[in-house]
Parts: structure tokens; sequence; C-alpha cells
């Protein structure tokens, strides 16, 4: 959601807006809904500009910085403006001005052209324009999130339809989560061995930010007469709802898996992992690794769990790697050649 701060509310005539439908026909895309926001493309002076966001959240027409200046528009265009855009946290942004385009939503003759004005804002964003109430009411657009679809009055009179990109959309997603917040300046501090973080803090796989904590206070409960075999549940949990779950997981005991014995093996049929190697790809023994007295003993101790469920099992080799040694023989001719064993 983006506001414009201190924006005079002006009163405007009500547009005669014919009537608009959607029906299951206007599904365009095979896949489920993912919820994903409706992206287009528009055509605003001579160029067609993809990665557009219908936003109802935003009260405003954003056009950054960055798509400005691919579209190589003149900056004697730019109007000045002190107004900042306000995010729905609070954050302000502030205007580096407005500039009016021509902006052409749907293709001829399944199309309307206005003329839009677009916020000019330096920052990040995976969309190269966002479109908001005041384009969309403009247009007299109607946006549908369910069927990823917008419909509008085209100049010819009819009824356009407009559908997202589904490609583009999931990509401006992966885009806007890979946006990473400026970290402040660390300073280098020694610390004693005991303030070191241990292992699993260290692992480069997992996330460096806070983990999720529970919203309250958790309660053991036990599933059976075996004290090593218990859950949590929320202790803030009405006293009677508190009992129901606690029996319902007591009497489902059976799909707790305690072990890696405990959980049964799949058919091949259903899932399989095998590695994909190179038909000529040659068997390389690998370098023998030196782990630790703690890693080994972890190893050690992972391993033999793996092998009493039946995981994996060992397998002895007769002999190992052949390694070639080179003999050097004389030919008659009294030239020196090298040759391996055979």
């Amino acid at each position: 959601m983006l506001a414009v701060q201190d924006k005079t509310l002006i009163d405007a005539p009500t547009r005669k807006i014919p009537n608009i439908t959607f029906t299951s026909k206007d599904f365009d895309a095979k896949a489920p809904n993912l919820d994903d926001p409706v992206i287009i493309s528009v055509r605003t002076g001579d160029l067609l500009i993809r990665k557009v966001l219908l936003d109802q959240g935003s009260s405003a027409d954003v056009m950054f910085l960055s798509t400005f200046k691919k579209m190589q528009l003149t900056k004697s265009k730019l109007q000045p403006s002190s107004d900042e855009l306000v995010g729905f946290s609070g954050e302000r942004i502030p205007v580096t001005g407005y500039i009016w385009v021509r902006t052409t939503l749907g293709e001829p003759p399944h199309s309307e052209t206005l003329d839009i004005q677009y916020l000019i804002v330096d920052c990040f964003s995976p969309y190269n324009i966002i479109l908001g109430r005041p384009s969309l009411n403009a247009f007299g657009a109607i946006v549908s999130t369910v069927h990823l679809c917008v419909k509008f009055c085209s100049e010819a009179g009819t009824i356009a339809t407009v559908h997202s990109d589904r490609k583009e959309a999931r990509q401006c997603y992966n885009a806007g989560l890979k946006v990473q917040q400026p970290q402040s300046r660390r300073i280098n501090s020694i610390y004693n061995a005991s303030d070191m973080s241990n292992f699993s803090e260290l692992d480069p796989w997992t996330d460096h930010e806070q983990s999720p904590t529970p919203a309250d206070d958790l309660s053991k409960v036990a599933l059976t007469d075996d004290r090593d075999k218990y859950t949590n549940i929320g202790s803030s949990l009405p006293a009677g709802y508190a009992q129901q779950v606690t029996d319902l997981l007591q009497a489902n005991t059976d799909l707790f898996a305690w072990t890696p014995a405990d959980m049964p093996g799949k058919h091949p049929e259903v899932m399989c992992h095998r590695l994909a190697l190179g038909p000529k790809a040659w068997p390389i023994r690998q370098k023998k690794r030196q782990l630790g007295q703690e890693k080994t003993e972890a190893a050690t101790k992972e391993t033999q769990k793996l092998l009493s469920a039946g995981f994996i099992r060992e397998i002895q080799f007769t002999h190992g790697l052949r390694t070639l040694s080179w003999l050097r023989k004389v030919r008659e001719n009294g030239k020196c050649a090298w040759t391996s064993p055979t």
C-alpha cells in the first residue's frame, strides 16, 4: 500500500461504466491460483513496459527512477514535487517529481489511452510501474485477483480483458524476496572461546536472521509411559481444548517417529533418489577426510542409527581402485617408451 502525504481530495464526476462480470471462462492459467499479483504490460509513449503492477491498495501511480532513465524521458518534463510516499509500515519515500505520460491499456482495437500522472521515486522495486487507484479509476478498470486479469471498457465500447503474466509475476515475487536490508557497520572484536557460537549457528545453509519463537509458553505432554517420548503444546490453550488435543496426540502416538527405525521406507515406484552420473564418468576415490573427535562421534552415532534401521548397508569391496604404474620399455631400435602393465 502506498499513499501520498497531504494529498488534496478533489470531487470528480461519476463515470458511467458498463456492467463488468467475471466468469470461469476468464481463467487463463492451468496452474492453480497461488495468490500472485496481477502483472501486465502497458504501452507508455512509444515503449512497451512490462512488469507493471496493478495495485488497488496504492493511492498513487508510481514510476521508478530506473524505469524513467531507461525510457530516456527528458528531465525538462519532470515537474518538481515535495510530496512523500508513505508505506503501510510508516516508511516515507521522497518523491523526486511527477510527469504526465500517455499510457495505453490493452491492445488495439480493445484498448484505452489516457494521460497518466506518474510520481517518480528513487528506490528499489521488482516492478517498473505501479498503477494505483487513480489510473485504475480513470480507465474504469476492474481487477480480479481470483481470475488474475483486469477488465475495462475500451475506446470501441467493448469490454476488454488483459490477463496477468504468471511468469513475470513469479519473477517479481522472487526478486522481491532477495532484497537485503543494508547492514549496519560492525566492529570486529576478540571473544573468549566460551562466547563463540556453536556449529549450528555457523551453518552457512541456515538463515542468519533470528529464528521464530513460540507466541506463549509451552507445556510438556507425555504421549507414552516412556519419559523420552513427549511433545509440547501451548500453555494458553483453554483447559477443555488442551485436554482434547492431548487425548488426540496420545491416541495417535504411532504416527510419531522417535528414531529412524520408526520411519518405514517408501516403495521405489513412489519415490526414488538417484545420482545423475555421466555414462563416461570415471570412478575416482575421494581423498580421506580428517574429522575432529566431536564430529567423528556424531557421524558414527548417526550412521549406526541408519544401519540399525536398515536404511543403509555396508559394502565391502574385494579390491580398491587400481593405481597405474608406468614402466620403462626399451624397443629394438634403441628408443625408450613408457607403458602401463597389463
